[in-house]
């Protein structure tokens, strides 16, 4: 009897190790096909950031992972914040921060500046609440909210608050300078215009689409997740649901600004989990990210590398559909087109809003990364340049080139396995000087309270 038992404990010892073994093979094997770029030593930057002021938009109310485990990490006395930063070439640029609510809980564009660039818009689609370490999850936890506020970005003061819709997503500012396009997450106010007068928002009109479409995805949201208007001003790019992508063109009243609104139906269904969109320069295409997360909730522990889109969608042709695609890495949840139109810079968060614990072992978790796609603006061509380019932080959510293109700011809204810790900008050097461009990885930082994740440049 003891011979037997013996052999079976040796059988299972066995059988257990093959188990952990072959889970040790599997794991290794996964972050050696799925693992996030490596992080290469960081040199002192060869150029400055040139920019009269760089605006960042922090969310004290939630550490980067609550999206995951619900676990909100609050920290006593910290609020809300627009931060402005100006001469950016010192070592330590000047600061002033304003008391401004804004969330993490959407896509970055959250905020604007005004055509002078003394003022900033700032959008809130969601609130805090107080007092509460750990909701079932934050989509459901944090209460929606309706404001826009406007901020002087000489003094930091706040000149207003008005509210503007149901949970406002993105804010954009008309070319003119006299109105703003707010994307809402509302089906029957799915695009909000807000008049400006002498900077100031005035008497909001609220406009339905009428878009019919149903979700593509049980866990898609209703409304309008981003838009971005046009270069002629005439109309916008909107991305309905995370999903769909329409054309809402504008009828203006004698000042410019929108008092129609028709939306072009059927939608261009991608079958993609979108994000942020920008028009090319020549305003022929709408660039609009893939992050890949759909449509289980597990893609976003098994997603593949997410893109770049180009889509032929321009109010002055009838051409419509997907004109070309450039693959990046994971989870690009936002890019930034420099001032020439041919260049995009893409952060790609990889994996690293997932928290500690057993999704430690997850590939793609211990490092975010960056990449440069190209743009011919005549025909909507993408081209992905080089390999992604790795660098240590927690859910980058934006990136914007400085006013001449050979520099790039990165914002990290906090460190690995430190919920609490401070966010950071990071700057990388654009050398444009070989056949393509190429990135590089600086020692240069800016610390940032936590929760920093949305951009915005004074050049």
């Amino acid at each position: 009897m003891k011979r037997i038992l013996r052999r079976l404990l040796v059988g299972l010892g066995i059988g257990l190790g093959v188990i952990v073994g072959s889970i040790g093979l599997t794991l290794a094997g996964w972050h050696l096909l799925d693992g996030a770029p490596s992080v290469p030593e960081a040199i002192p930057a060869v150029n400055t950031f040139d920019a009269t002021r760089l605006l960042v938009l922090a969310d004290a109310d939630m550490a980067a992972t609550a999206y995951a485990d619900g676990l909100l990490y609050p920290m006593e006395g910290e609020q809300d914040a627009l931060i402005v930063l100006s001469d950016l070439t010192a070592d330590n640029p000047t600061r002033i921060q304003a008391e401004a609510s804004n969330t993490v809980m959407g896509w970055p564009g959250a905020t604007t500046v005004s055509a002078d660039g003394t003022l900033a818009y700032v959008t809130a689609g969601r609130g805090m609440v107080d007092d509460i370490e750990q909701v079932s999850s934050v989509r459901e936890g944090m209460p929606i909210t309706r404001t826009l506020t406007t901020i002087d970005l000489v003094t930091g003061d706040v000149l207003s608050e008005v509210d503007v819709c149901v949970e406002p997503m993105s804010v954009d500012i008309a070319s003119t300078g006299t109105w703003l396009l707010i994307a809402c997450r509302d089906i029957d106010n799915e695009l909000t215009i807000v008049p400006l007068i002498d900077g100031l928002p005035g008497d909001v009109r609220a406009f339905d689409l009428e878009v019919s479409s149903p979700p593509q995805r049980p866990d898609a949201t209703p409304g309008a997740t981003y838009s971005v208007i046009h270069p002629s001003g005439q109309a916008a790019g909107v991305i309905l649901n995370d999903t769909a992508v329409t054309l809402a063109r504008f009828e203006l009243d004698a000042n410019g600004i929108p008092i129609s609104v028709v939306a072009e139906t059927p939608e261009l269904y991608t079958d993609r989990w979108l994000s942020v969109a920008r028009w090319t320069r020549s305003g022929n295409h709408l660039l609009v990210a893939d992050v890949a997360w759909g449509p289980r909730p597990t893609d976003a522990v098994l997603n593949g590398n997410g893109a770049i889109l180009s889509l032929a969608l321009s109010p002055e042709d009838e051409a419509r559909g997907l004109i070309s695609e450039a693959t990046v890495s994971k989870s690009p949840e936002a890019f930034e087109m420099n001032r020439t139109g041919d260049l995009l810079a893409v952060v790609n968060m990889e994996r690293t809003y997932l928290p500690g614990g057993p999704l430690s072992l997850v590939p793609a978790r211990g490092a975010s990364s960056l990449s440069l796609v190209g743009v011919d603006d005549a025909t909507g061509i993408l081209t992905t340049y080089g390999e992604p380019v790795g660098f240590r932080g927690v859910l980058p959510e934006d990136a914007v080139f400085d006013a001449d293109g050979d520099q790039i700011a990165v914002v990290i809204y906090q460190d690995h396995d430190a919920p609490r810790s401070n966010g950071w900008l990071s700057f990388f050097d654009v050398d444009r000087s070989g056949v393509e461009p190429t990135l590089t990885l600086t020692d240069r930082q800016i610390d940032l309270p936590r929760g920093a994740h949305d951009l915005a440049i004074v050049d």
